[in-house]
């Protein structure tokens, strides 16, 4: 994996444990990233078996 999407996964664990869910809006507002550039690291992460991405409650 790459430096920058560990801090992906970091940064969602983070959000997942203070908020219970996460939302694309926001990681880009706490990374300080465009949403289209967290939406494509995000399709990377889950093409590359990193991410998960489940209904709510998952």
């Amino acid at each position: 994996m790459y430096e920058s999407g560990e801090n992906y996964l970091e940064t969602i664990l983070r959000l997942r444990e203070k908020n219970g869910t996460v939302r694309s809006i926001d990681i880009a507002h706490e990374l300080n990233f465009s949403k289209p550039s967290v939406s494509r690291a995000i399709g990377i992460l889950k093409e590359d078996g990193f991410l998960v991405v489940g209904a709510r409650g998952d």
